[in-house]
């Protein structure tokens, strides 16, 4: 007989290990933590730094918000208070949007006097600038249906490239399926 109303009981966390091996511990996580060090480092030596106020950073994030649903990301990104050094999340997005109009660039859809460069930011100066080409690229007609089109191109899934795995490889791999 099932009672009307489940008990909760307090909540659990379980983790669980493969092959008796913490899962963080394997290679291919070792790997990936390695790649995704390398990719901040990067993006916090692309980082403009600088004196930079809510005064040029609050019309920033707007239209930063205004272009990112072209991208088919949340307009949500939060104020950012006065910083020397731009938050590498928010360095990301800018560089998306700098390959983006790159790209469009490339192809004869934007003059190149559009480009992204994020270099010479150094004050709010900079990113007023910056804002103004953002806020310009949110209303491009031109540019959206460029997008548009980039996005149809893009195969759904690229196929793995294949990879020769050594014994050892196949034992982890049949450890951590198990």
């Amino acid at each position: 007989m099932m009672p009307d109303k489940m008990r909760k009981g307090p909540k659990v966390e379980v983790e669980i290990q493969v092959g008796g091996r913490d899962p963080k511990s394997s290679p291919v996580a070792e790997d990936l933590n390695k790649l995704e060090m390398e990719d901040e480092d990067m993006y916090v030596q692309m980082a403009p730094r600088g004196t930079f106020t809510s005064r040029g950073l609050d019309p920033l994030v707007r239209n930063t918000n205004k272009l990112l649903p072209l991208f088919g990301q949340d307009p949500s990104y939060p104020k950012i208070g006065d910083v020397d050094v731009l938050p590498t999340d928010f360095v990301r997005v800018l560089s998306m949007f700098a390959s983006a109009v790159d790209d469009a660039i490339e192809a004869g859809v934007l003059n190149p006097e559009m480009r992204i460069d994020m270099e010479g930011i150094m004050d709010d100066a900079g990113l007023m600038s910056l804002s103004g080409k953002i806020e310009m690229l949110a209303k491009d007609r031109e540019f959206k249906r460029f997008l548009q089109e980039e996005k149809q191109e893009e195969p759904m899934e690229e196929p793995m490239a294949e990879m020769e795995m050594t014994p050892e490889m196949e034992d982890d791999l049949m450890m951590e399926r198990m």
